[in-house]
């Protein structure tokens, strides 16, 4: 590589939520980056809509948990409704992840939020205008040639080339990497408002036969309406505004909406093959396709920002080995394919329209109700899967109390602080590892890991907790629980142990062909004594 090139630790291609997530992360560990967008300005359409409690908890990561919130509508419930029957209705009261599960929110405000945020570092430079032209990826760089404002092309390099380039993404066709699902053969209506009159703050799925629709409130009093398109149908009538105006009047909206945007769409459940080539990867729709259902797929991109930042940093900074990437595409792809599940899982209750298939799914829908056990896990959003990883960078013994916790995502109770307010468990953690102990009643509750040099060179942030992280964790044993950044649990261990996890922690840090969740002999040891 020439040393004149402009160098980079990361070239990120996009410039929309996840992309600007990521840079949000990445800044917070001071790592140099650039951003490129083909567009002059943030995106002025309201295309993603929904967010939840694991999204909020990303922007929680990035600092800016305020600053969104302050732009959300809150604690909303939904209603799948048949004709005048109320099958389920989902309101969810649990904060498992210390927010609410549903909020929807306003993607150009949003964007603006994340844009600001860039602003606290200098080390993050955003270029509007500028498209990928092409890429030649190397063992040691990426070179990059960018399209300027001014129509020249410049050449760069990059440690790692991170493509947030959306589902048409360039980076992906370039790399030949097929998406793996389907395409739904329905088209849908999307229609945004502004000024709607309905205040309440319930979304409905209107699983109607004879045209399945959804409404679902937005902040400001903006509101959008989706419709399915019917065989025979074509767009050209849908989008004209009197079919419009009837079609918000048939589930009850207001009879003269005022819509600032519609558009007709197919929706795609899908994945890429691999989320990473060498030093190229995918995040975002580049990377993952889903059906709007579940309302996933902005939050799917911000669990690969927050997945794949501190990786970067680790591994940039020469803390762990560059193999430690490989577990980005193990942890987040098979993610996304549960989350393309549910989302798909969601549709076959809303869509259908045949009549038959309607009366059967009313049906069963009445026996769930008829079970309380049944209707209140429907209730509280229980079918959402779980942020779990089956396989990745976690060590999981055969120890009951492990096993259970490790490859989770660690619960956000609000807890005490000593002479302080209470305050969410991420506020405390920080962006590094934390080495939580539960055992507040411990005089001195790390001095089985003094003098191991791992946790000062991590910079592990130490948290001696009580009884609220206890019982979200439903354990009282005395552990201690080693957190990643991205708040997953990678192991937990007794104090009695602390020497010998030390050791098969570092090593599967610096470990290299990472191709199964086997760790290293000593990460086996450990599982072994943990029993």
């Amino acid at each position: 590589m020439s040393n004149s090139l402009p160098y980079f630790s990361a070239i990120i291609v996009g410039a929309g939520p996840t992309g600007l997530a990521l840079g949000n992360l990445l800044g917070a560990y001071g790592l140099d980056a650039l951003i490129i967008e083909r567009n002059t300005g943030l995106c002025s359409e309201p295309r993603a809509i929904s967010l939840d409690d694991e999204g909020l908890r990303v922007c929680q990561a990035m600092g800016l948990a305020q600053e969104v919130s302050a732009h959300l509508l809150y604690d909303l419930e939904a209603h799948y409704l048949s004709g005048r029957n109320l099958l389920a209705r989902v309101r969810p009261d649990g904060r498992q992840n210390g927010f609410p599960l549903i909020s929807t929110f306003h993607q150009p405000t949003f964007e603006s939020t994340l844009l600001a945020g860039l602003q606290r570092f200098p080390s993050i430079t955003l270029q509007f205008g500028s498209s990928l032209e092409a890429f030649s990826p190397g063992p040691e760089h990426v070179v990059v040639s960018v399209r300027g404002p001014d129509g020249e092309v410049q050449q760069m390099a990059c440690a790692y080339l991170l493509a947030c380039d959306g589902a048409k993404s360039a980076v992906r066709k370039a790399l030949k990497l097929s998406m793996q699902g389907t395409t739904y053969a329905q088209r849908w209506l999307v229609i945004d408002s502004i000024n709607d009159p309905d205040t309440s703050t319930v979304l409905r799925f209107f699983c109607n036969p004879a045209r399945p629709a959804v409404t679902i409130p937005a902040p400001d009093r903006r509101r959008r309406w989706e419709f399915m398109l019917l065989p025979g149908e074509y767009e050209e009538k849908l989008l004209r505004p009197e079919t419009m105006r009837t079609l918000i009047r048939q589930v009850g909206g207001t009879p003269l909406p005022r819509i600032t945007r519609s558009a007709v769409y197919t929706f795609h459940a899908a994945t890429a093959r691999t989320f990473q080539v060498g030093r190229v990867f995918l995040l975002g729709d580049a990377a993952h396709l889903m059906p709007p259902f579940g309302g996933q797929g902005l939050n799917c991109g911000l669990r690969d920002a927050h997945n794949l930042a501190w990786k970067l940093h680790l591994v940039l900074q020469g803390l762990a080995h560059p193999d430690l990437l490989a577990t980005y595409t193990q942890e987040r792809q098979a993610h996304a394919r549960q989350m393309i599940k549910f989302s798909r899982l969601l549709g076959a209750v809303i869509m259908p329209t045949a009549p038959l298939i309607a009366e059967i799914r009313d049906a069963i829908f009445g026996l769930i109700n008829a079970l309380p056990i049944a209707r209140t896990h429907l209730s509280q959003a229980a079918i959402k899967p779980a942020p779990r990883y089956k396989q990745g960078f976690f060590l999981r013994g055969s120890n009951r109390a492990n096993r259970s916790l490790a490859g989770r995502m660690l619960p956000q109770p609000e807890i005490s602080t000593l002479g302080g307010p209470r305050q969410l468990l991420d506020d405390l953690l920080g962006s590094s590892f934390s080495l939580l102990r539960l055992n507040s009643a411990e005089p001195q509750p790390f001095a089985e890991i003094e003098g191991q040099a791992i946790w000062h060179r991590l910079g592990t942030h130490l948290l001696a907790v009580g009884s609220e992280v206890r019982a979200a964790l439903a354990t009282h044993e005395d552990l201690f629980v080693l957190v990643r950044p991205d708040r997953y649990i990678y192991a937990a261990f007794r104090p009695e142990q602390a020497a010998l996890f030390a050791d098969a922690y570092e090593k599967s840090l610096n470990r290299t062909n990472r191709s199964s969740t086997n760790c290293s002999e000593a990460s086996a040891k450990i599982s072994r004594s943990i029993d």
